[in-house]
């Protein structure tokens, strides 16, 4: 998440202690955070990520609009500007929101400093696999092949084609099929790949190859008649999303 404000920033509140912009729109941000993470007896109501803030995980937590835009514009590395293309504002003002998209699709569009894309992306899925390898053998995001290489591919080829641009990945690599960029069956191998995550993180978090009962769980809900169709299938998808990344990281 990234709490931006608009107006202006060297106004202040008007209650009995008067407080300046900055300051006031950092101490929300934390009681927003603080109730959206708030500890249940199942651990935290939600893991809230506000690293991707312009000043980053040390600096303030609320920046302003204006703020954003420059440092999307002019400083932000080409890790932010992937995580850019699934921006959604979510909350604020129908102006504010408007504005806000404004900028992300201004920023994605090419208003933005210029960097070897496909090189900056290649070595951020390195220094991944290097030090967050996958959990088990069913780790159907970190496995190579899995979701984070389909996400990598999607992402590159936005940004160096300044294409295809919405939150929504399958809808990106649907788009981005239809221009011939990807191949078709990577919205197949997305929806596999999704719908195996989810299931395996309620049912067998750790990646490994759960009971028999579970086995025939799994299977149903992905859609395949049996657990050894749901191996079969995650490795041959595997292998084509290992291929389609292949060919966009030869293409550069």
């Amino acid at each position: 998440m990234i709490y931006l404000f608009t107006g202006d920033y060297s106004a202040e509140s008007d209650g009995p202690k008067p407080l300046g912009a900055v300051i006031y729109y950092n101490r929300l941000a934390q009681r927003v955070t603080a109730a959206l993470s708030v500890a249940t007896a199942a651990g935290p109501l939600y893991e809230v990520d506000t690293r991707l803030r312009p000043s980053g995980a040390q600096g303030p937590l609320s920046v302003s609009l204006d703020g954003f835009a420059r440092y999307q514009r002019e400083d932000a590395w080409t890790w932010e500007h992937m995580a850019l293309t699934r921006a959604r504002p979510i909350f604020g003002s129908s102006g504010a929101r408007d504005a806000v998209q404004a900028i992300v699709d201004d920023v994605l569009n090419g208003a933005r400093p210029e960097r070897d894309i496909l090189a900056d992306a290649i070595r951020m899925r390195e220094e991944m696999a290097t030090h967050k390898p996958p959990a088990g053998p069913l780790d159907a995001k970190l496995l190579p092949g899995g979701l984070v290489d389909l996400e990598f591919a999607v992402h590159v080829l936005q940004l160096r084609h300044k294409t295809a641009f919405t939150p929504r990945l399958r809808e990106a690599i649907r788009l981005l099929a239809a221009k011939g960029l990807m191949p078709e069956t990577m919205v197949e191998a997305h929806a596999l790949l999704s719908r195996l995550l989810v299931t395996l993180r309620l049912v067998a978090p750790d990646a490994q190859p759960p009971a028999e009962t579970t086995q025939a769980l799994i299977a149903r809900a992905v859609g395949l008649e049996s657990w050894n169709a749901v191996v079969a299938s995650l490795e041959a998808t595997r292998q084509e999303v290992a291929a389609c990344w292949a060919a966009i990281r030869a293409g550069g």
